[in-house]
């Protein structure tokens, strides 16, 4: 079988392990190849992940530099972004093509922005869950690249993420931040389906999915799809 090392980023370390448990549970699902995860998180805790994603662009190359630099010299070429906010505060298709160049090598960066393209394409209202109002904005944008008339009904709350960072039960977020009433607001202004607009909320997808009657989308799951149709 066929290993190969892949990268994974996220804003903290919680929702960079959650990455990393993810393609673990994905390798039983794939013949072939085995992917080894490697975990990156890009900041020690909730808070500063917000204050790099507002932070100017130089610093926030100089913390990709470190990353992406001393993962390429052990051979990783493939780097899973385990975190919207992270993917809409950073330009991640231009660094991956800065970072080929630099490095003579092929560098593969996955992200959910580039799954929000696509999306825009499939819906013509869109509930869209974030963790901030940064992210938000980001996750529309990319939706309205390939759908200019696209509508999206979005919310951004970081209270959620620290509740799952703090261990709470899923059902217990759902209760505390309102997340029945969310959705019926979402419901109720036509959208067709709900995603799950950070990489923390896959925690209570299945509690979510209980609720609604509308598909409820993990963005994660079309990355793995491009992960492992590159070539190795």
């Amino acid at each position: 079988m066929k290993e190969r090392k892949v990268a994974v980023l996220a804003g903290t370390p919680v929702d960079t392990a959650m990455g990393v448990e993810y393609i673990k549970n994905k390798n039983s699902e794939t013949e072939g190849q085995c992917l080894l995860p490697l975990s990156d998180p890009v900041s020690v805790d909730c808070d500063a992940q917000v204050r790099f994603q507002y932070s100017d662009e130089d610093g926030k190359r100089a913390v990709m530099d470190n990353i992406f630099d001393a993962e390429i010299a052990e051979g990783v070429r493939d780097y899973f972004v385990y975190c919207n906010s992270l993917s809409g505060s950073f330009d991640f298709d231009t660094y991956a093509v800065m970072k080929s160049l630099d490095s003579g090598e092929d560098i593969r960066i996955y992200t959910p922005l580039q799954v929000y393209r696509s999306l825009g394409g499939e819906y013509g209202r869109i509930g869209v869950m974030a963790a901030n109002n940064l992210s938000a904005h980001a996750i529309e944008e990319a939706l309205m690249a390939a759908n200019p008339d696209i509508y999206m009904i979005g919310t951004g709350n970081m209270a959620i993420v620290r509740a799952i960072e703090d261990g709470l039960e899923p059902e217990e977020i759902i209760e505390k931040c309102g997340l029945r009433h969310m959705l019926k607001y979402m419901e109720a202004c036509g959208a067709e389906a709900i995603v799950l607009g950070c990489t923390h909320f896959p925690y209570f997808r299945d509690e979510l999915a209980g609720l609604t009657d509308l598909p409820v989308i993990d963005p994660a799951d079309k990355m793995f799809e491009a992960l492992l149709s590159a070539d190795c």
